[in-house]
């Protein structure tokens, strides 16, 4: 994500607005804070300490720099001037997320943040729908940008499923799993860690906060989504080599154990046959070492 605007009131400069906001979002994991914490130590040359950082998962942060209580998050963190509030709903309806910055009791800046897409991420969903999976976008971001990033990676405008906090991420796992579908969630942030436990896969990405990738059950140690899709294809041919190794098992002990009992089979012989049961399943499993990702 990169930073692309600063809108200040009336009586700030863009260089105090980035400062403040740049000192409170570093002491965050979240992408977007990432974004304008990278961007306010390029244009200032430094960001002050923050204490007393808390985050609410899915609406900001706050802390106090340089002796003043500073919030960074969604609109209504604090009233937003006629001015802001344009700056605002332009930024959403360009597809952009918008961060309200405040302090002293009152809204001060609006930043824009957009999403750079990565450049395999169309090739991640196609990779994903080949395998017979429905892509959803899920995203706490406004729909705009929701469904701009949507259309550009091949998702359907109605997958797309945005403005939502993180237990309603969390509901919506719920409520798919109760329609009798099975469910895989990719996530990276700490937003994402509660809809990660609950899916039947949560896949976490390496490069993402440390709560998604405890809530995870697989953690993608590669920050591209065509990872995810490796990983499935992998788990299956995993299933079925062990499916395949039981069906021979299984096989070979109810044909084999009634003839031995009834002395109808040469010990010799039984004895090669089980070993060679033991090396088929050997050599079954080690076939996936030729797995290649895609």
């Amino acid at each position: 994500m990169t930073l692309l605007a600063v809108h200040t009131a009336e009586g700030v400069t863009e260089a105090e607005a980035l400062r403040l906001a740049g000192a409170l979002e570093h002491a965050s994991e979240h992408p977007v804070a990432r974004a304008i914490a990278t961007a306010a130590a390029e244009r200032t040359g430094g960001l002050p300490p923050v204490q007393d950082f808390r985050s609410t998962p899915g609406r900001g942060v706050r802390g106090v720099v340089e002796g003043r209580p500073v919030t960074a998050g969604r609109a209504g963190t604090a009233p937003l001037p006629p001015a802001l509030e344009r700056a605002r709903a332009a930024a959403e309806a360009a597809g952009r997320t918008a961060v309200v910055v405040g302090w002293d009791g009152a809204a001060r800046a609006v930043l824009e943040v957009a999403d750079a897409v990565r450049p395999t991420s169309a090739e991640a969903i196609a990779r994903l729908r080949a395998l017979g999976l429905t892509p959803v976008l899920l995203t706490g971001d406004n729909r705009a940008a929701a469904e701009a990033v949507a259309a550009e990676v091949g998702i359907a405008p109605e997958h797309v499923i945005a403005e939502v906090m993180p237990e309603e991420k969390l509901a919506t796992v719920r409520r798919l799993q109760a329609e009798g579908r099975v469910v895989a969630v990719v996530g990276d942030g700490v937003n994402d860690a509660a809809a990660l436990a609950q899916a039947d896969l949560g896949l976490a990405m390496g490069t993402g906060t440390d709560a998604a990738i405890e809530a995870g059950d697989l953690t993608l140690v590669r920050g591209d989504l065509r990872a995810a899709a490796d990983a499935i294809r992998l788990s299956r041919r995993t299933l079925g080599t062990i499916r395949g190794n039981l069906c021979w098992a299984f096989g070979y002990n109810v044909a084999a154990i009634p003839l031995a009992a009834a002395g109808l089979l040469n010990p010799v012989i039984a004895g090669a046959a089980m070993a060679f049961s033991s090396v088929f399943v050997v050599t079954n499993s080690l076939r996936l070492r030729r797995f290649r990702p895609s």
